[in-house]
This record gives C-alpha cells, sequence and structure tokens, in this order.
C-alpha cells in the first residue's frame, strides 16, 4: 500500500514532498521506500529526513526536475550513480549520514550551487572541477585529509566550510577564488597558512582556530577570531609586501603597506588589541544541575556570570548581539558543534537545571512570543512558517533564522532544555531562549550558557572566544561595580569584564566543571586577575 503523502502529492500534482521523522521511519524499516515517489517526475522539492534510510534507489535519477534535495540526518552509507542524472539539481543537502564516498556522477550536476555533506564519514572526494556553479560547500567534520580536487577552479564559490577534518593544508591556488567570502577550517592539522590568502579580496571571514600553526605569534592572532588581523600579518611576513613596495602584483599586501606609516609591522598586526582586564569572582551562588538524561542527546554545558555589563548604548547591545551570531557562524559551526544562549539573570532561580525531555513535556514562551507552548508545538510552528515563506518567496528559508536550526533537531525523542529551580525552561538549545530572560538594553547581570553534543573542551572553547571577543569590541562591567565588598573603579585606561564563576554540578552532586577556572581564559593580550580560591 502506498504512503498517503505520496499519493496526495500524486493527486494534487504537488511540486514539494517533505518526509520526516519516526512515522516515516517505521515504514521504511517494515517495507522499504515507497517507490512510487520516484514516479513523482514534476517534483522540484524533496526531502526525506530524520529517518533510518540506508540507501536510495536508481530511480532517483528519473526525477530530472529536482532543485533542492535534502536528504539530511538519515543513515545513508551510498548513494545511487543516477543522482548524476539530476541535472537541475542547485541544492543538494546531505549532512549528517553515513557516506564514506560519493559517486563520481555527482561532480556531474553543473548547475549545483550548494552542497552540504557535513557530519559523515568521508575520506576522500571526487573532483570538484565541472561542479561550475557552486557557491557554497560544506564538508565540515569528515575525515578528509584535504580540499576536493578542483575546488581552486570555481569562479563562483563564496564559501568553504571544512572544520573538524584532517586537512593539512591550503594551496596558493586559493587566490583563484575571486568570489570567496567565507573559508572555515577549524580543527584541522593546518602548518603553514599560504601568502596568497591575502589574494583572495572578498575573504571577510576566515576561520583557523585548533590549527597547528608552526609560527606561534600567528598562532596568537588567529586566537583573537579577527580576519583582517590574520590577513594582515600573513601580508607582513610575506615577499609580496616587498612586491608591492616596488610597484609588483597588487593586492592585500599593497593596501597593508601604503597604510599611515606606509609599513606595518607583524608586531602591530598583533598589538592592535588593546589590553583590557578580565577579573574572576569566585562563587558557590550560581550553580547548574546536569542530569544524566541529557547525556545522549546534548551533554555538555558550561556558564559564566557577567556582572553589570553596560548595554545602555544601543550600539554595544548590537554588538553584544552581533558578536553571539559570528560565533555561531564560525567556531560553533552553525550551531553543530555548540550553541551560545545569554539570559538576564535577575528573573531566574538559582540552581538552574540541565535535563532531557520528551518535546509534548516541554512548555515554555519562546523568546519574541508571549504564549506558552509545547516545544513539540513550536517546532511544527516554525517548520510551517518556513513552508509558508517558501511557498511566498520562492527561496528556501531553511537557510536563515532559526528555520536553518530546525534540522539539528528534527525527528529527535527528547530534547535538552534549561530550567529555572522554579521549572521554568531558560532555554532550548540549539532553537531558543525563554522570553522571560531575554536581554534588553540596560546596565544587566548576564548568564552566559554555551552547550555542545560534541564535547566539554568545546564548551570552553567558544566561551573563551565569547568573553574575548566582548572585551575586542568594547563591552565592559559598569564603572563601579562591588567585587568582593570593594569598589572596583574602571577608567578608559583600565576596562574591566567581571565575571563571576558558575559551577555545573552531576545529579549525584559531584563537580563537573567551574567556569572560569584556573586553565581557562588563557589570553596572551588580556590581563585576567583571579581570586585566591578558585
Amino acid at each position: 500500500m502506498g504512503w498517503p503523502e505520496v499519493k496526495q502529492a500524486a493527486d494534487e500534482h504537488r511540486y514539494e514532498l517533505v518526509l520526516s521523522g519516526a512515522t516515516v521511519s517505521e515504514r521504511i524499516d517494515k517495507s522499504g521506500l515507497d517507490k512510487d515517489i520516484f514516479e513523482l517526475t514534476f517534483l522540484n522539492f524533496l526531502q526525506i529526513s530524520n529517518t533510518t534510510l540506508l540507501s536510495l534507489p536508481v530511480e532517483l535519477g528519473q526525477l530530472v526536475k529536482l532543485k533542492t534535495l535534502d536528504l539530511h540526518k538519515n543513515s545513508l552509507k551510498e548513494l545511487p550513480a543516477s543522482i548524476g542524472l539530476l541535472k537541475e539539481l542547485k541544492h543538494l543537502d546531505l549532512s549528517d549520514n553515513k557516506l564514506q564516498k560519493l559517486p563520481t556522477t555527482l561532480t556531474e550536476l553543473n548547475l549545483l550551487q550548494s552542497l552540504n555533506l557535513n557530519c559523515n564519514q568521508l575520506t576522500e572526494l571526487p573532483s570538484f572541477v565541472l561542479l561550475t556553479s557552486l557557491k557554497r560547500v560544506d564538508i565540515s567534520h569528515n575525515q578528509l585529509k584535504e580540499l576536493p580536487d578542483g575546488i581552486y577552479e570555481l569562479e563562483h564559490l563564496s564559501e568553504i566550510i571544512a572544520s573538524y577534518n584532517q586537512i593539512s593544508n591550503i594551496s596558493g591556488n586559493i587566490s583563484k577564488l575571486p568570489a570567496l567570502k567565507v573559508l572555515s577550517l577549524n580543527a584541522n592539522k593546518i602548518e603553514l597558512l599560504p601568502s596568497e590568502l591575502t589574494d583572495c579580496l572578498k575573504l571577510k571571514d576566515l576561520h583557523l582556530q585548533d590549527n597547528s600553526i608552526q609560527d606561534r605569534r600567528l598562532f596568537k592572532v588567529i586566537k583573537q577570531c579577527s580576519t583582517k588581523a590574520v590577513l594582515d600579518y600573513i601580508a607582513t611576513r610575506s615577499e609580496k609586501v616587498k612586491a608591492g613596495k616596488k610597484g609588483g602584483k597588487k593586492g592585500r599586501s599593497r593596501k597593508v603597506s601604503e597604510g599611515a606609516d606606509n609599513e606595518v609591522s607583524a608586531d602591530q598586526a598583533e598589538a592592535q588589541f588593546f589590553n583590557p582586564v578580565v577579573r574572576v569572582m569566585h562563587s558557590e551562588e550560581f550553580k547548574v544541575v546536569s542530569q544524566s538524561s541529557v547525556k545522549v542527546v546534548r551533554p555538555y554545558i558550561v556558564c559564566a556570570v557577567v556582572r553589570n555589563l553596560d548595554l545602555i548604548d544601543a550600539d554595544a547591545y548590537k554588538k553584544f548581539i552581533n558578536i553571539q551570531t559570528k560565533l555561531h557562524e564560525s567556531i560553533c559551526d552553525h550551531r553543530t558543534s555548540a550553541t551560545i544562549a545569554t539570559h538576564d539573570i535577575a528573573p531566574l532561580a538559582f540552581p538552574l537545571e540541565y535535563e532531557a525531555c520528551p518535546p509534548s513535556d516541554i512548555q515554555l514562551v519562546p523568546l519574541g512570543r508571549q504564549e506558552e507552548i509545547t516545544a513539540e508545538q513550536l517546532i511544527t510552528d516554525l517548520r510551517a512558517e518556513a513552508m509558508r515563506q517558501k511557498q511566498k518567496t520562492k527561496r528556501n528559508p531553511f537557510k536563515t533564522g532559526l528555520f536553518k536550526y530546525l534540522t539539528l533537531i528534527e525527528g529527535a525523542e527528547s530534547y535538552a532544555v534549561l530550567r529555572d529551580s522554579s521549572r521554568t525552561v531558560v532555554s532550548l538549545p540549539p532553537v531558543t531562549n525563554c522570553d522571560k530572560s531575554k536581554i534588553t538594553g540596560k546596565k544587566i547581570d548576564v548568564l552566559l550558557e554555551v552547550t555542545s553534543p560534541v564535547s566539554l573542551e568545546t564548551c570552553k572553547t567558544v566561551m573563551d572566544s565569547l568573553i574575548k571577543m566582548m572585551l575586542e569590541v568594547g563591552l565592559f562591567s559598569e564603572a563601579n561595580t562591588l567585587v568582593d565588598d570593594v569598589e572596583c573603579a574602571t577608567s578608559l585606561s583600565n576596562q574591566e569584564l567581571v565575571i563571576e564563576q558558575v559551577r555545573v554540578l552531576g545529579s549525584d552532586g559531584q563537580l563537573r566543571v567551574v567556569y572560569p577556572s584556573r586553565v581557562d581564559l588563557q589570553f596572551e593580550s588580556v590581563k585576567v586577575i583571579r581570586p585566591e580560591k578558585v
């Protein structure tokens, strides 16, 4: 017997078909995928996600009008060679599967604009040289030792996301990518950076944290999370600076050499950051209890409290929001590795509790809403809203706003949730916060929260980066903040960020993590004043 969604799509001549979740998985386990899907040759959008699907039949190649094929979060181990027949395909999402290799025919899709291979088991990729329309590729969280052959020939390519692999080299041919805006290679094995990176004049986001960079000074600059500083440093260390001075090939190095002093040294590139102060306060007041139920969902959480953060100025508030967005798109790997949440402490009752619950059992008032709903209904509403936008704008809304994070939890039996002691939901990572504790433009005590499905170290790295970026954009605790009952008078020459520790305990009462501890906040350019007892 055919599937009702497939029959409805056939009867109504629909151009879109979405099959997702536990019910679809049960059908697949029982009798396999409904082959009638591949008779819907008029489809231009097909999504099969959050299922136990292991493979696709050769009949996939019959869907020749497909423009979007979304197969995220299945158990696919291979793809049929017939995928190469989908000549009109523009968007292909194969993330969160078990793919170990790809058919070479996939690279014949010369209209393909976005390719997502995030979170698979790939050790190599076929040549990309024929993917001439490709604009965005995500190959992060695999086992790749190099970027795919032919990738440097793609003149329209603007984003390369390749973090969490084993890549050891960036070719000098990177300069052949005139449209490149984002290059993310966090957590690889890169030791050297080519000077040709400075020729990528549109490059605005360069992420190289957690690599094996040999140049220790460059390593420090990379930790500052500033693309401009990294590129300026590379420029001053390369022979292209000399060529620029002699009127040779123009590039970023030429612009650097023609600055106000006609010279920018490597020391200046590193020293463009000021030297603020972080004052850590020992605390037993703020605690989070992490229940065992969350271990199989999103097991890691780190928190800290920023005292008297001055967000009165509209620009300061905007900066605070923007740095969270930037980190989500870079080191957090679009919230797949970690998620940041920030809360006004005033309405929260401690200790907090971090646990996992079925979505139907989670009641919350999401950020920006007034009515309490279940997490299950929230996800349903967001998906429905996304589909309405898709029909209205003819664009894929699942790449923007909250919609792009729905795929991270869709189909899950339980969601991670942070509550206060009154059982009010504080956050639902990685999707949203609670409206009750939303941040507003005032002087405020802020709870910083980072959760991760990857590791505790990932949480700490993201938290360190968040605090460092707050300092860099000039976000500080307001002057005259009380520290241990002693007035801490800050000044323009001695800006301070006062951070109070938060302890995460297990359900057995044993300490899991305290942040910041003595091993955290190890910044070269920041003075950290720590209490005697940590």
